[in-house]
């Protein structure tokens, strides 16, 4: 088996350099392919995050998903072991800090649709490498059983793309993942 730790360390080093040989066109290729996705036809809550470390920005992707009047909201952490908390963002309202130099929205607690869902390395049948904290893990189950039509989307760029991702019977895959290259639909 593979050892997430050193999985995790080496995607680390492979998603910094691909950040800086970006120059930003990436953060805009990610926002048009997610602006036309069919499963937005319909109107629904998206929730994505503020970026840290070397995640790929995804503020232009909220920025125009807000600007097509999609309601958007941000992940809170509220406890260890215990999934994300979603809050509504309107973008003009002061974040707050949050743990592990996240920044959380202090608005009214949501339910989103669809989940932009940042990563370390991903594989092409929807296998995802995080931190190792599991909070999306135990957010899209707890979401996925309350709302079968949940959508999570990863946000990456192409080259954290790995053969493999190891899984444990609590991993939850990803439904989509979207590249600056690639659109895939798992």
């Amino acid at each position: 088996m593979i050892d997430k730790a050193d999985l995790r360390k080496n995607a680390k080093i492979k998603r910094k350099e691909a950040r800086d040989n970006d120059g930003g066109m990436a953060a805009r290729l990610i926002a048009s392919k997610i602006i036309m996705m069919e499963e937005l036809d319909e109107v629904k809550t998206v929730a994505g995050y503020v970026p840290i470390q070397d995640e790929l920005d995804l503020m232009v992707t909220l920025k125009a998903l807000h600007t097509a009047r999609f309601p958007i909201a941000l992940p809170g952490i509220v406890g260890d072991d215990k999934p994300l908390e979603f809050r509504s963002w309107d973008m003009r309202s002061e974040l707050k800090d949050g743990p592990f130099g996240t920044k959380e929205s202090a608005e009214d607690v949501v339910t989103p649709e669809v989940i932009l869902v940042p990563l370390l390395a991903f594989d092409e049948n929807g296998g995802r490498l995080g931190y190792g904290g599991g909070f999306y893990d135990r957010t899209l189950s707890k979401l996925r059983a309350e709302n079968a039509d949940l959508i999570a989307v990863g946000i990456a760029y192409e080259g954290q793309k790995i053969d493999q991702v190891p899984m444990d019977d609590y991993d939850q895959r990803l439904d989509m993942i979207v590249t600056e290259k690639e659109f895939y639909r798992v």
